[in-house]
Parts: C-alpha cells; sequence; structure tokens
C-alpha cells in the first residue's frame, strides 16, 4: 500500500511532467559514456509508462537496445523544479496504427516519409524510479535540497525511498 506521501509525490512528479513539453532522453554507450538529446514526448500513461517518435538509425536507439535502459529528464523553471524517469525502453516498431496515432502535425518535419516509413519507431520507457525536486511546493529533502526524492517501482506500486 503506497503511503500518502509516495501519492503526493507521485501527483508531483506527474504534474510536473505535463507542464514540460521536452525532455532530454539520456543514455549509455557501451563505452560507459552517458548521451543526452532533446524528444518531444507523449504524456505519461496511467501505468508510468512514455512514448515518443525516433528514427531506427539515431544513436540513441542503438544505445537503447544495448543497455535496455534510458533516462528521460524534464526541467520545469516555472516550478523550479525537474522530474527523472529512469527504466526499462523497448522499441515498438511493429504496429504502423501505434505510429498514426503519435503522429503530430510537426513530425514530417524530421521523418518526412511518413508514420508509416519503417524508418520511423516508438521508444517506450517504463518508468522504473522517479528522481523528483521542486523548491516551489518544497520537495527538497535535507540536506537543504541537496539531493531528490527518490521513488522505486515495487511490482504495481511505488515506495518512496528518499523524500
Amino acid at each position: 500500500m503506497q503511503t500518502d506521501k509516495t501519492e503526493s509525490l507521485l501527483h508531483i512528479a506527474r504534474s510536473i511532467v505535463a507542464k514540460v513539453p521536452y525532455c532530454m532522453a539520456i543514455t549509455v554507450t557501451e563505452a560507459g559514456h552517458a548521451n543526452a538529446r532533446i524528444v518531444e514526448p507523449y504524456s505519461l500513461s496511467e501505468h508510468w509508462s512514455v512514448r515518443f517518435l525516433t528514427g531506427r538509425q539515431c544513436r540513441k536507439v542503438q544505445e537503447m537496445q544495448h543497455a535496455g535502459r534510458m533516462t528521460l529528464s524534464y526541467q520545469c523553471d516555472e516550478d523550479h523544479a525537474y522530474v527523472t524517469l529512469l527504466g526499462q525502453a523497448k522499441v515498438l516498431d511493429h504496429d504502423p496504427a501505434l505510429k498514426s496515432t503519435l503522429w503530430r502535425k510537426n513530425s514530417d518535419l524530421w521523418f518526412p516519409g511518413g508514420p508509416f516509413d519503417p524508418d520511423v519507431v516508438v521508444i517506450e520507457l517504463r518508468v522504473e524510479q522517479i528522481e523528483l525536486w521542486c523548491l516551489k511546493l518544497g520537495v527538497a529533502p535535507p540536506p537543504l535540497g541537496l539531493q531528490a526524492a527518490i521513488l522505486k517501482r515495487d511490482g504495481a506500486e511505488w515506495i518512496t525511498l528518499v523524500g
């Protein structure tokens, strides 16, 4: 059973993510180097997964497939906050209807072949851990906000590790 504190932190994290149209997708190379780049994710699902479109040949796809993991980091200047989502990531590329439902007006800029182009893939991150810091709402664990609140998925539930 999730505590009221955990529920509150999840609510704050979800509200911050909803305010941020772009985030940094971070992957790790085989040599252990982190690479970050901007992506335009879709809304968090009810079950804490996030999807975005990208090109099959992008280095983030190869790095994510190698590690099986990805991090998405959202910065919200308005709230003096950030949320980092960490978890398992996979490529969903066998469902043209899914790509069509995720297609945005500006998607043609990056993918002129349209949603049925075989180079267009969907990345899905299943969130396993959340880091959250929000000065505006007082989510800044001691000492004096030098660390983030950390929530971890435990099966279908979330637990607060730091907060």
